[in-house]
């Protein structure tokens, strides 16, 4: 069975267990609608049959208690012959099996222009998928991206010229910017738990009224100290913020917040220290389940942000191509990308977080690397100045210096070698401890490239360090090599 199919198994069950009072769900079961259509269409069930739900229940509360026994035993009835006559089953059956029947009846003789016109009606029955069994994905979900995740935030209802300009300053612009803005926490409102269950070290969301706000100066009154206490019924739990005088002027007594962070313990009771806040709504407490809360700038609300992120991840998420082919996500163990976005901005679980994050990073670092191989590859086709070097001319600067090369410095010398004269621009990265000959090697490079009247840079970091390279290329370097770049009007400055 369907994810989506099951959740709505067992929120029907629920709701025939408490008697049918539309408190499976807190807020009534209308408010898992809006996101149950976007995990439905995900999952490929047909679009007649999540209409019918969606309209069936969104009436739901205005019902009688039996008259909501038959809605949900009626959708329920629904459901499982639209799974008894799914669109997998009709294509796994053969087309000569479902035409066996018709072949075998013997219909009385008719002229030919009536065989004909029944002939070509059979055929196109046959041919024609029925609409309501089609899956949604083939419809809805194009081949290549729409171009409509480009329209600016505008398109929008509710967001004018001004609100634009605002979310613009949050870097979204336009509806792909949307999807990939993401929350900067989560408030789990599905596992809430009481102040006086609560635990030393734990990260807890805790919502509760606040009862006092007081400021006090602290280290001589360098600093000041906003001391709040917050209950919820089952006990109290004092919360600090140092130097956000701000704060004690935006909280009043029989205020509803929310707070997250870490319990920490002072003088044996357990407290709050410089917690993130907001003020709590309603809504958000129905909801029963994981809050994202979005980075927010002046003139916008956490409330407003999130029922606009809400429109645009569940319409737009399911419409996302995702560019990885399906035997490279199961390889990999990743979640396809429109389930990765959805979950990455109101999660159904942590776990189901997890598992989107893991597919977002993955995608940040594959498009990294095929960027890094795409310029790789653009580098090797150029061309570049030709600097071939006498193995006997190079062996007898070699000789010139006062030790002797080991394996590793031939070889890197020897690659370095092959580089210049590749033709092509060289990219090399030389890694060694200090000490191990890098120098030594640069230095080398240094004199292959002069010999051919070639330039060169060699740069340092600081000026001392760059002085130290000078001496060194003086010593290493010998003066007949010295003497033959001034001959080909080079120097070492």
């Amino acid at each position: 069975m369907k994810p989506s199919l099951e959740k709505l198994q067992k929120f029907f069950k629920l709701e025939a267990e408490r008697g049918y009072d539309n408190h499976a769900v807190l807020g009534g079961l209308e408010r898992i609608l809006d996101r149950w259509e976007a995990e439905a269409r995900m999952d490929t069930l047909p679009e007649d049959l999540i209409q019918v739900v969606v309209e069936r229940l969104r009436d739901y509360p205005r019902l009688t208690a039996s008259s909501r026994a038959e809605v949900l035993e009626g959708l329920w009835r629904r459901i499982q012959r639209e799974l008894e006559s799914s669109p997998v089953e009709q294509r796994e059956q053969s087309p000569a099996s479902r035409r066996q029947p018709a072949a075998q009846e013997k219909p009385p003789a008719k002229s030919a222009p009536a065989r004909e016109a029944e002939v070509e009606s059979t055929a196109s029955a046959q041919t024609a998928p029925e609409p309501s069994r089609q899956p949604v994905q083939e419809k809805a979900v194009p081949k290549t991206e729409p171009a409509a995740l480009g329209a600016p935030v505008t398109v929008l209802s509710g967001v004018g010229p001004r609100h634009a300009q605002t979310l613009g300053r949050l870097g979204m612009q336009t509806l792909r910017d949307m999807l990939y803005y993401f929350p900067r926490r989560y408030d789990d409102y599905s596992q809430l738990k009481p102040i006086n269950r609560l635990w030393y070290g734990e990260e807890v969301t805790v919502i509760g009224t606040v009862q006092s706000v007081t400021v006090r100066p602290i280290r001589n009154g360098r600093s000041k100290l906003v001391e709040m206490v917050l209950s919820d019924g089952s006990g109290s739990l004092r919360v600090t913020w140092f130097n956000q005088v701000y704060i004690a002027k935006r909280l009043r007594k029989g205020a509803h917040i929310v707070l997250s962070g870490k319990i920490d313990q002072y003088m044996g009771r357990l407290v709050m220290n410089n917690p993130e806040w907001e003020p709590l709504e309603q809504q958000q407490l129905s909801t029963n389940r994981i809050v994202p809360v979005y980075p927010l700038t002046a003139q916008i609300t956490q409330r407003w942000l999130r029922r606009l992120m809400n429109q645009v991840v569940s319409y737009w998420a399911p419409r996302v191509v995702d560019p990885l082919p399906d035997d490279l996500r199961r390889s990999a163990g990743l979640v396809d990308l429109s389930r990765a976005l959805l979950q990455s901005h109101f999660p159904d679980s942590w776990d189901d977080l997890k598992a989107a994050r893991h597919r977002l990073a993955f995608d940040e670092i594959f498009l990294l690397q095929l960027g890094v191989l795409r310029q790789k590859q653009a580098w090797q086709e150029r061309t570049a100045t030709v600097f071939e070097t006498d193995p006997a001319w190079l062996q007898s600067q070699l000789e010139r210096l006062p030790f002797s090369l080991t394996g590793a410095q031939q070889r890197a010398l020897e690659d370095v070698r092959q580089d210049l004269a590749s033709g092509h621009p060289m990219n090399r990265l030389l890694q060694g401890d200090v000490g191990s000959g890098k120098t030594v090697i640069a230095a080398m490079a240094v004199a292959m490239v002069a010999r051919h009247a070639g330039q060169t840079a060699l740069m340092a970091p600081t000026s001392i360090l760059a002085e130290q390279h000078y001496k060194s290329l003086l010593q290493m370097l010998s003066q007949a090599f010295l003497a033959g770049l001034t001959q080909t009007g080079c120097r070492l400055v």
